[in-house]
């Protein structure tokens, strides 16, 4: 049997985006990360602030969704929630030229 590894933390940073940008307005929060390039930079700068979980399956046993959660503490939750607010205001801060070519306005 083959196996592969899944990265469980992926799932758990997107859904926290999601709610957190949630709490921000549009324009230009909203607009901005709903641009795929800037949305991935959001991804990767999250996941490299915060520790990773992984799993490893059988390929057959795989689904769109792992079957493995891993318990959030409330600790980590709001750890995981500073870092996506401190990455929003990071990524558009370093990205602020590019943004005002983008979306005018910024």
């Amino acid at each position: 049997m083959s196996h592969t590894l899944i990265n469980l933390t992926l799932p758990v940073v997107i859904q926290e985006i999601e709610n957190v940008l949630d709490e921000y307005p549009e324009y230009p929060y909203q607009l901005a990360f709903s641009i795929h390039e800037l949305r991935q930079k959001l991804i990767a700068h999250i996941l490299s602030h915060v520790p990773n979980r992984y799993v490893v399956e059988e390929v057959q046993e795989l689904s769109s969704d792992p079957k493995v959660d891993y318990p959030s503490p409330l600790k980590e939750q709001l750890h995981l929630e500073t870092i996506v607010h401190a990455s929003i205001v990071h990524i558009l801060h370093q990205n602020t030229d590019w943004l005002s070519r983008h979306i005018p306005h910024i």
